[in-house]
């Protein structure tokens, strides 16, 4: 949590994205084409003002007073509110009293107004941010303004820079002279208006509309916050009464479904992206692209296993010889030898890089009965829980598509007790699509590690009855133990497989 002092958006989930809401006394762009959802957005803002006391400006520059009537007519915004105001200005050929010639004028229309002619007699004031604000300024102050939209004040300058001054006047004259959070909309693009806008604003939220399956289908996603550690992915939109609802509030099944357990493994941000640490009693699958380190994550998750289980069972991979293993398990300060001879720990080695005359080093044939058999034995000579680290390319390689369907059924239906755990490693690079799509669905739990083009390594959540599905974190190495740091998922630091919603902070009113 960031401690800012913020604003409702009127939405929840939008507040919990934001850490608490917008912003206060900042500025925030909304951007996104026609039909998008940026005025019904803004509207909801000043309604969630309206509904705790506060004084609220709505400003149109593209439409006038009856045609936001008609806009608003399908939701149930309070647009006759005592504490709201609504002024319509916008830019028309006109004579000014400064140099009598015809050139842009402010015309402008408040709700208690009933005509444009400012100074009267054919005369008006010339169309610039100074006298926009001197007009503006007698609604004064207020805790809520909307300017909707600055792409109707794109004439006010000739050229990019100097309309950014004019924008940056508007943005101080609220903050400052009135006060006020404010939202500003603009058309998605390039032109001079947004580019403006998103540099000078405090804060980026865009509105987009795709077809999904022919569909057409709205999303939003913040692009820019400063101070505030949002939500950085794209939520669903969709338009009811209130305003605009976001979902998924939730990406994971609610807390009255659980059905499992999980613990944590040590690694502070993996447990917060998981919501609690790896299933247990249901199968975890960790997929890598064959350049990301495993190496790190391999040694925390065995590290964890020996700490908490009566037995390890490992099925390594090539890569994973027993001098290797040594190697990371030293740095933990456990020794390999000493596992095996006190039976904690038990290898099936299927391909050969372990002493196979070695106490618990079993190197079965490569038939699927034989393997099934010694890891059931291994399963059943401890009356406590389990902890089987099993590499899929292992499986796959060394006994055949089919065979490794069925020791991947074995290892769900006779392997896993409620307690126990089972996590499954895989590259899907290297095996047929099919077989990688059967481990992600034979699972519980789908975590993704990768290496990027600039040698940076991410985490995803892919799949997942708890936690934050869908959320990517930066994997780091530290010089001190667990040594591998990931990336705190954003915003909730809390576990999100608690009774609260994760997006929901308190008592909250619905917003939607």
């Amino acid at each position: 949590m960031t401690g800012h002092t913020s604003v409702s958006s009127g939405s929840r989930v939008l507040d919990g994205m934001l850490d608490g809401g917008y912003p206060a006394n900042r500025s925030t762009l909304l951007t996104g084409g026609p039909g998008s959802g940026k005025s019904t957005l803004s509207m909801q803002f000043l309604q969630a003002g309206l509904d705790a006391g506060e004084e609220c400006l709505y400003v149109s520059t593209e439409q006038t007073i009856d045609e936001l009537q008609q806009s608003f007519a399908d939701f149930e915004f309070e647009l006759e509110h005592e504490n709201l105001a609504v002024a319509s200005i916008h830019a028309s050929a006109g004579k000014t009293i400064e140099s009598g010639e015809e050139e842009l004028t402010l015309q402008t229309l408040a709700a208690d107004e009933e005509g444009d002619e400012m100074l009267g007699e054919g005369y008006n004031l010339p169309f610039t941010a100074e006298y926009v604000c001197e007009y503006l300024g007698r609604f004064g102050p207020v805790d809520r303004v909307v300017l909707d939209s600055v792409s109707g004040l794109s004439v006010i300058a000739n050229d990019a820079q100097r309309f950014r001054r004019s924008v940056l006047d508007l943005i101080r004259f609220f903050s400052e002279d009135f006060g006020a959070t404010s939202l500003f909309t603009a058309e998605q693009g390039t032109d001079k208006t947004t580019e403006a806008l998103e540099f000078t604003t405090h804060g980026v939220i865009e509105l987009a509309q795709r077809p999904v399956e022919d569909d057409p289908h709205n999303f939003l996603r913040i692009t820019k916050m400063r101070g505030i550690d949002y939500d950085r992915r794209e939520m669903e939109v969709e338009f009811g009464p209130d305003g605009l609802r976001l979902a998924p509030e939730r990406r994971s099944q609610p807390p009255a479904l659980k059905d499992h357990a999980h613990t944590p493994i040590g690694i502070d941000g993996l447990d917060a992206l998981t919501g609690g640490g790896l299933v247990r009693g249901a199968g975890v699958l960790l997929e890598h692209d064959g350049r990301a380190n495993l190496n790190v994550f391999f040694s925390a998750l065995l590290r964890h296993g020996l700490e908490t289980d009566e037995k390890v069972i490992l099925v390594p991979a090539i890569e994973l010889r027993e001098s290797r293993t040594q190697q990371l398990l030293s740095g933990h300060g456990y020794d390999v030898e000493a596992f095996l001879d006190s039976g904690q720990l038990a290898v099936v080695d299927l391909v050969g890089t372990w002493d196979g005359s070695r106490s618990c080093v079993f190197t079965p044939e490569h038939d699927p009965e034989t393997v099934t058999d010694l890891l059931k034995r291994l399963h059943d000579e401890t009356d406590g829980t389990t902890y089987s680290l099993v590499n899929g390319n292992a499986i796959v390689h060394t006994l055949g598509h089919e065979a490794a369907r069925r020791v991947r059924y074995f290892e769900e239906a006779q392997l896993l007790d409620p307690e126990s755990a089972l996590l499954e490693v895989l590259n899907p690079n290297t095996v047929p699509d099919e077989v990688a799509a059967f481990y992600r669905d034979s699972v519980e739990q789908v975590l993704d590690t990768w290496i990027d083009d600039a040698g940076r390594q991410y985490l995803a959540l892919r799949k997942s009855p708890c936690g934050f599905v869908g959320t990517t974190s930066l994997v780091e190495y530290i010089e001190e133990p667990p040594y591998v740091r990931v990336q705190h998922p954003p915003q909730t630091r809390e576990n999100p497989y608690a009774e609260e919603n994760p997006y929901v902070s308190g008592d909250h009113d619905d917003h939607h």
